[in-house]
């Protein structure tokens, strides 16, 4: 009996030895084939005209995602130092005052000013964003930072793709916001529905409707429930003259000045029941006027001779807003959730430099967003398609991230 246990256990080890040396085998063999396809990708991309600092992530990603294509986006007319200067016009690039901020950031000792903040921190709009650093600018315009599987989605062209951009997707992007399975004008059909109906009629990604629409709105705002009237009258009674960290009154608009008074004058009923979900022009210096100037853009006469203004339902007002994002960015070289920021394309002619969002972090937040909801909806395989963009005279490395790798809007994060 002993001998056939002892025999049973050698062939045991014999067996457990070969089937270690194989998978041993197979991991070499794997890790080998990985590391040459990785190279395969590396040279294609060099051939393209990548730079070698582009080049190496890229391949990874390609390696991961086989489906997704890259392609190179040159600016080229200016160098990379011009455009960075360009692009430190005050208040072109603002970070929003972060109470998250750890106490070691506490630099000016009264507010928890992160490293993207610029030294002078000086505030803007409603007194709750503050005027990035150069080299914060350079870090969040620098594509190299941003070329992982989820930050790369700032990169992806906006055109309607039913493959990938499915109803479950634009639910998932909107699953956060007060619009996740809630219905448009409390009606029959969703905010899902109807983003998904207007993306595939205008031609532009749902999901990137969706997550413009998550950036903006949120958990709602005036803009998005009809009640701009109710915010301004509640604003002109305030006696604190804030709103958290929010300045109500800014340089045109003052409590009591005329200004002021010629709005109050027509009364809530001419502000109350219209909507602005994509913020157009809902910018000043304090809430009072950031909120009468959403009210101007969904009744003005553009608004009505070109989109489906003036925005007196909800649904007009994403409809309407989606088709101007269409004609004024999409249409004019600004496809992606980058150019949209950094509008750095000679090609966008009279354009250039015109962004979206003043907001630097805005396009990685929805890049982020883009990715969970293509995940969630089991469409992150698809075959997407990204312009990055290449710099002339770029450093030969990425720019650094002031926080270290420290922040939310850190690329390791």
């Amino acid at each position: 009996m002993s001998f056939f246990k002892q025999s049973f256990r050698r062939s045991a080890e014999k067996i457990l030895f070969a089937a270690v040396i194989l998978a041993v085998g197979i991991l070499i063999a794997w890790h080998l084939y990985k590391a040459a396809k990785i190279e395969e990708a590396r040279r294609d991309f060099a051939a393209k005209g990548f730079p070698a600092s582009f080049a190496e992530p890229l391949a990874h990603l390609k390696f991961a995602y086989p489906m997704w294509q890259f392609e190179l986006l040159p600016v080229s007319d200016l160098s990379w130092d011009a455009i960075l200067e360009k692009e430190m016009t005050p208040s072109w690039n603002l970070v929003v005052y972060a109470d998250w901020a750890p106490d070691e950031w506490n630099v000016l000792k009264e507010k928890n000013y992160t490293p993207y903040y610029a030294k002078d921190a000086k505030a803007y709009d409603s007194g709750s964003w503050y005027q990035a650093s150069r080299e914060t600018v350079a870090y969040f315009m620098d594509p190299r930072n941003w070329l992982n599987a989820r930050d790369v989605f700032m990169f992806e062209t906006l055109g309607f793709d039913a493959a990938s951009q499915t109803p479950d997707a634009v639910e998932q992007t909107l699953s956060k916001t007060f619009m996740a399975k809630s219905r448009v004008d409390g009606g029959k059909q969703t905010f899902a529905e109807l983003v998904h109906a207007t993306g595939s009629k205008l031609g532009v990604s749902p999901v990137f409707i969706a997550g413009r629409l998550a950036s903006e709105q949120g958990l709602g705002s005036a803009q998005s429930f009809g009640t701009i009237g109710d915010t301004l009258f509640a604003y002109a009674t305030n006696t604190t003259g804030k709103i958290g960290n929010a300045d109500i009154w800014g340089k045109r608009y003052t409590k009591d000045n005329p200004a002021t008074k010629a709005v109050l004058e027509k009364g809530l009923a001419a502000y109350n029941g219209f909507y602005n979900f994509f913020n157009f022009r809902a910018y000043g210096r304090g809430t009072f006027e950031i909120k009468y100037n959403a009210w101007v853009e969904a009744t003005s006469e553009e608004t009505k001779a070109k989109y489906l203004g003036p925005w007196d339902t909800q649904a007009k007002a994403i409809e309407g807003g989606a088709l101007k994002i269409k004609e004024r960015y999409i249409d004019t070289h600004r496809h992606t959730r980058y150019l949209q920021k950094f509008s750095v394309l000679p090609a966008a002619g009279e354009f250039r430099w015109k962004q979206y969002m003043q907001n630097i972090a805005a396009p990685l937040v929805e890049a982020r967003n883009t990715a969970k909801a293509y995940e969630a909806a089991g469409t992150l395989d698809a075959p997407y398609r990204f312009l990055i963009p290449v710099y002339k005279k770029m450093p030969q490395s990425a720019s650094p991230d002031p926080a270290k790798g420290k922040s939310i809007y850190s690329s390791s994060r």
